[in-house]
C-alpha cells in the first residue's frame, strides 16, 4: 500500500468520522513507517487534521487510554489534574490469530459474567484483539474516592483479576482445539516452555496468548479503531463480540471494512467487576505478605549482593524499560536506598539503555511512588509479563530458594535478620 492509497483511505468520510468520534478529549499521535511516533501532545479535531498528518508520512493513528479536559495542555506536571476519564483496554497479544480469537472469546464471556454484556472488541490489524470497556461504565467513586484518579492502578488490578479468573478456562479452550505440539509450534515456543507443573494445569496459556494489563501506564497509547496497521496494512476494525470466532482478516481489508462504533457508552455497569477485582487484589496481597514477609534492613545493601535479574536490568536493556522502572524503585526501596540514591541510579541506568526513557517519565514514576502510603514489593519471581518476558531472568543457586528478588541479598549474605513488617514512611 503506497502513499496514494493510504491518503485515499484516510480521505474517506466514514473513516474520518470514526477516528474523530474516538479522538474527542484524547491525545492522538501519528506513527510513521519506521515505527517512530509524532510529537506529543497532539490532537485531531477536524478532518483536515487527519489529512495533514497522513501527508507528513503518518500511517497509523494511536490515541490515549485516558481522556483529558485539554489534551494540548498536557505535561508531566499536570496530567493527573487534567484527566477527566479513562477507558479499560485489554490487549490480547499472540503469534497466531486463531489463539487470539479463542482468548478473546473466553475474556468476553468472563466480562459478561461480571455484568459487561456488550464489551467493545476490535481487531488490531495484526494477530490480536483489543477489548474495551468505556469510562461511562466505571463507577464514579469507590469508598468515596474518585475513580478518575485511580489510573493506572485500578485498571491494572481489574486486568490482573480477569487474567486469573479466565486462566483455567483459557487453558481448557486452547487444549480442546489444539494439541500441545500444535500450540507450541504455532506460538513459536518449545513444548517445555508452554507446559507447567502448577497444580493440575497442563499448559500455561499465557505462554501462548499474552493478556498483559501491566503495560497500562500514564499517557499510554493504543491503535485507534479504523487506523491502518503499518506492517500489514489491515484496518484495526471493530468486531461484534459474538462474531469473534468467525472473524476473517479479509474483513479488515481497507476496501471491505464495515463501520461500527467502538467504546460507545451503553447500559453496562462495571461496578460488580470493579468490586470483585479490588476484593481479589486485597486477598492476594495479604497472601503475598504472609508468604513474603517484609525484611527489616537497617543499612543500604550494596549492588554486589543484588540478584541476577536486577543486575541484568542495571546493565542496560533494550526492552521492558518501563516495567524495570517499577521493579528498580521498589527493589531499591526494599534495600533501604535513599530516594536521592534511587533517583541518581535510575537516571544513570537510563543512559545505559540502547534507547532512553524520557526523564519526565522517570520523574513521574518517582513522584508517584513517593506519594504512596505504603511500600510495595517488586513483582514476584516467575510472574508473567515481568523478568522472564524481557530476558533478564538468569537464575543461580540462590534464586531457587526465593519467591521475590528482595529475599535474594539476605540469602546470599547469609545474614539472619528478623522478619518484620516494615513501617510506613
Amino acid at each position: 500500500m503506497g502513499p496514494k492509497e493510504i491518503l485515499e483511505y484516510y480521505s474517506r468520510e466514514d473513516v474520518q468520522e470514526s477516528l474523530l468520534s474516538v479522538a474527542k478529549n484524547r491525545e492522538v499521535v501519528g506513527v510513521f513507517k519506521n515505527g517512530s511516533y509524532g510529537t506529543r501532545p497532539n490532537v485531531i479535531v477536524y478532518p483536515h487534521d487527519i489529512i495533514t498528518m497522513v501527508r507528513s508520512g503518518v500511517i497509523e493513528f494511536h490515541c490515549s487510554i485516558e481522556r483529558w479536559s485539554q489534551p494540548m495542555a498536557l505535561s508531566s506536571e499536570n496530567y493527573v489534574e487534567g484527566r477527566v476519564g479513562w477507558d479499560m483496554i485489554f490487549d490480547i497479544d499472540c503469534e497466531n490469530i486463531e489463539h487470539g480469537k479463542i482468548a478473546t472469546t473466553v475474556f468476553i464471556d468472563a466480562l459478561k459474567k461480571h455484568g459487561i454484556k456488550t464489551p467493545s472488541v476490535k481487531f488490531t490489524g495484526g494477530t490480536g484483539f483489543h477489548i474495551g470497556i468505556p469510562w461511562e461504565a466505571i463507577p464514579e467513586e469507590i469508598n468515596y474516592a474518585p475513580t478518575v484518579k485511580m489510573f493506572p492502578e485500578l485498571p491494572r488490578k481489574i486486568g490482573l483479576y480477569l487474567k486469573e479468573f479466565v486462566k483455567e478456562k483459557l487453558e481448557s479452550a486452547l487444549l480442546k482445539k489444539y494439541s500441545i505440539e500444535e500450540l507450541a509450534k504455532d506460538a513459536n515456543r518449545s513444548i517445555d516452555e508452554i507446559t507447567t507443573q502448577e497444580g493440575e494445569a497442563i499448559i500455561d496459556p499465557y505462554k501462548i496468548v499474552d493478556i498483559d494489563p501491566v503495560l497500562i501506564s500514564p499517557r499510554h497509547l493504543f491503535r485507534m479503531p479504523y487506523s491502518l496497521n503499518r506492517k500489514t496494512f489491515l484496518v484495526s476494525v471493530p468486531v461484534q463480540p459474538e462474531e469473534v470466532m468467525n472473524f476473517k482478516t479479509e474483513q479488515a481489508l481497507p476496501d471491505r471494512i464495515k463501520i461500527m462504533p467502538y467504546l460507545k457508552p451503553s447500559d453496562d455497569k462495571a461496578d460488580a467487576l470493579v468490586l470483585e477485582a479490588i476484593d481479589w487484589w486485597e486477598r492476594r496481597n495479604k497472601q503475598i505478605q504472609r508468604e513474603s514477609k517484609r525484611i527489616e534492613i537497617k543499612e543500604a545493601i550494596p549492588e554486589e549482593f543484588f540478584p541476577p535479574c536486577i543486575k541484568n536490568i542495571l546493565a542496560g536493556i533494550p526492552d521492558g524499560k518501563k516495567r524495570s522502572v517499577f521493579i528498580l524503585i521498589n527493589f531499591l526501596r526494599a534495600m533501604r536506598w535513599s530516594w536521592k540514591d534511587i533517583e541518581a541510579k535510575l537516571y544513570s541506568w537510563n543512559e545505559k539503555n540502547p534507547t532512553h526513557l524520557r526523564d519526565s517519565y522517570i520523574k513521574s514514576q518517582l513522584r508517584w511512588h513517593k506519594n504512596q502510603k505504603r511500600d510495595l514489593l517488586p513483582p514476584a519471581c516467575g510472574r508473567d509479563g515481568w523478568y522472564e518476558s524481557f530476558g533478564v531472568c538468569s537464575p543461580d543457586e540462590y534464586c531457587k530458594k526465593i519467591r521475590n528478588p528482595v529475599a535474594y541479598p539476605i540469602k546470599k549474605m547469609g545474614t539472619k535478620i528478623k522478619s518484620k513488617k516494615r513501617k510506613g514512611r
